[in-house]
């Protein structure tokens, strides 16, 4: 039943995790019921543990995907433009296209087309911007503050850890330039162990490459893991040597789902808009 839900909202995909946090959050402030809805061998560390369905095929995934959206009022696309048209085609609710990376980066060009239905489209960090259509909305990426919260006490005061990511001679030289030691996490470890192997550091190095060997993040923009480092307390080094401190308020996950709701509740008032036209005629 709907008793009580003021929108039903189905997450496709999650980078990072990232949808499951969000619904969780909007659905905790905000009257929403979310599901999120991936594939099996896509999630192996655990990062999605909020109302998540998990397909074990992609051709299977798709075919899911598409069937559950008749249930929900709005259709929230993470990575996969895809589903875009064939959403579209099929029903008559707002569906947002969220970017996370490399599925865009420097390469507005190959998905405007399949996009260009989307009522909405987002992407999780700043640098995405460049290229993307005019009113394109950047929604930072949430941390999940309750298991990544700040420790007590560092125990290798004088060590760094980061993450082995195709670039693990940058993040040596950076290791190098502040006179730290340094430690790669190499094995895709559960999620839920990474805050016990967090905390016993000082520094992160957030340096990685992409499939496209594009050398990632510096200034403002970080890694989701170099956010719950900074969650954590911990420093976080980037490849341009600046170090940040605290995690920024635009990152706690109660404002990104406010940030979010306000989309979502504009959207779904055009769409009651053009719906009270449509039977007034």
């Amino acid at each position: 039943g709907r008793e009580g839900i003021l929108m039903k909202i189905l997450h496709i995909w999650s980078c990072a995790g990232v949808s499951c946090l969000i619904a969780k959050y909007m659905d905790s402030r905000h009257d929403t019921q979310s599901d999120v809805i991936i594939t099996e061998k896509w999630d192996k560390i655990g990062l999605n543990d909020y109302r998540t369905t998990k397909i074990k095929s992609k051709p299977i995934f798709g075919l899911k995907g598409l069937t559950m959206a008749r249930g929900y009022d709005l259709i929230h696309v993470h990575y996969h433009s895809i589903f875009i048209p064939f959403l579209k085609t099929l029903y008559d609710k707002p569906v947002i296209m969220h970017f996370h990376g490399s599925d865009v980066r420097e390469n507005w060009e190959a998905r405007l087309k399949r996009i260009k239905k989307a009522d909405k489209i987002l992407v999780s960090t700043p640098d995405l911007l460049t290229g993307a259509p005019l009113e394109t909305s950047w929604i930072p990426n949430p941390v999940d503050t309750v298991k990544f919260e700040p420790m007590k006490c560092a125990t290798y005061v004088d060590r760094a850890l980061t993450t082995s990511y195709g670039a693990d001679e940058e993040a040596q030289a950076i290791a190098d330039n502040y006179g730290l030691r340094l430690d790669f996490i190499r094995d895709r470890i559960q999620h839920k162990r990474v805050p016990l192997l967090m905390s016993k550091y000082k520094f992160y190095i957030d340096v990685k490459r992409d499939f496209r060997d594009r050398l990632l993040y510096e200034g403002s923009t970080l890694s989701k893991t170099g956010l719950e480092a900074l969650a954590m307390g911990l420093k976080v080094v980037s490849k341009d040597l600046s170090i940040r401190e605290g995690l920024p308020e635009i990152h706690q996950p109660e404002n990104v789902a406010d940030s979010l709701f306000t989309i979502y509740e504009k959207l779904m008032e055009n769409t009651n808009e053009i719906d009270s036209r449509f039977n007034a005629n």
